[in-house]
């Protein structure tokens, strides 16, 4: 079991976030403003924290998560899926009229 998937339709989000922004990557922190929500950034000068771990790529992009939300689910997949509507983020997908989410499962 892979630990870090996406669903098709996420996939396809992304696929059209890199046609229109180029290099992107994903960055999932803790603060409380933005929870365990997936955000989509452009790559290029983003900044990553040093309280931030890679935990895998998802249509080749690379996923950074909190380092204490990565021990909590380090024995969870985690799943990326995208809904439609905004969100309350400033994650690229949210002008598209989309949001990500994250959800978990126990890995066997």
């Amino acid at each position: 079991m892979e630990k870090l998937i996406a669903t098709e339709k996420a996939v396809e989000v992304i696929e059209l976030l890199k046609a229109r922004h180029g290099n992107l990557l994903f960055e999932q922190s803790s603060g409380c403003c933005d929870g365990t929500v997936p955000m989509c950034f452009q790559a290029d000068g983003h900044y990553i924290s040093s309280q931030l771990v890679l935990i895998g790529e998802i249509a080749g992009v690379p996923y950074y998560i909190d380092k204490h939300q990565a021990e909590y689910l380090k024995h969870m997949q985690v799943v990326v899926d995208v809904m439609e509507g905004r969100g309350a983020s400033f994650s690229l997908e949210s002008a598209e009229g989309f949001a990500f989410l994250m959800t978990s499962k126990v890995m066997k």
